[in-house]
């Protein structure tokens, strides 16, 4: 009976583990985590290394045409978030209002630190998340990203456990 507890102790501490791995993701400059909790899904999006009238982003869908986009920018040295939508692999239409929650947003010696909220909704299964660096603000518009972005296959439903306040 010991021998049984313990084990399902460990296995219970092992998925713990596991979830909690599944709800962040890094690549190079940019990371992010998630939690979700009462179908409400929370993102926290780190940027290094991002400068003025530069941009980056994360990208929800299968490939980059077709995709909801939340951009954080810094113009004239001011973060903002904008969100958008692509149609194929042109730069995004933005919203006339962002449509996601903004929380918080905090750009300081070329780190930005953005946190938003948004209906679970389309991502209540697993979803291609696509992360995207070092953008150029072109004439005030978002330009072409220099770098390939990084794909992640994110199964934001399964991270229930509250990280934020």
């Amino acid at each position: 009976m010991f021998v049984f507890v313990v084990g399902t102790l460990i296995v219970s501490l092992l998925l713990q583990i596991g979830e909690t791995a599944k709800c962040t993701a890094k690549s190079g400059d940019i990371s992010a985590r998630w939690q979700v909790v009462d179908g409400e899904l929370t993102v926290e999006v780190t940027t290094n290394n991002i400068g003025n009238n530069e941009w980056s982003a994360v990208g929800f869908g299968p490939d980059m045409s077709d995709l909801n986009v939340v951009i954080f920018q810094v113009v004239d040295f001011k973060p903002s978030l904008v969100t958008g939508t692509t149609q194929g692999y042109g730069a995004p239409t933005l919203d006339s209002s962002p449509s996601v929650t903004l929380q918080s947003l905090n750009y300081n010696s070329n780190t930005m630190v953005a946190r938003f909220a948004r209906p679970l909704g389309s991502l209540s299964t697993c979803t291609t998340w696509n992360f995207v660096t070092d953008g150029a603000i072109e004439d005030g518009s978002i330009g072409y990203h220099n770098t390939a972005p990084h794909s992640v296959e994110i199964c934001a439903d399964k991270c229930t456990r509250k990280i934020f306040d």
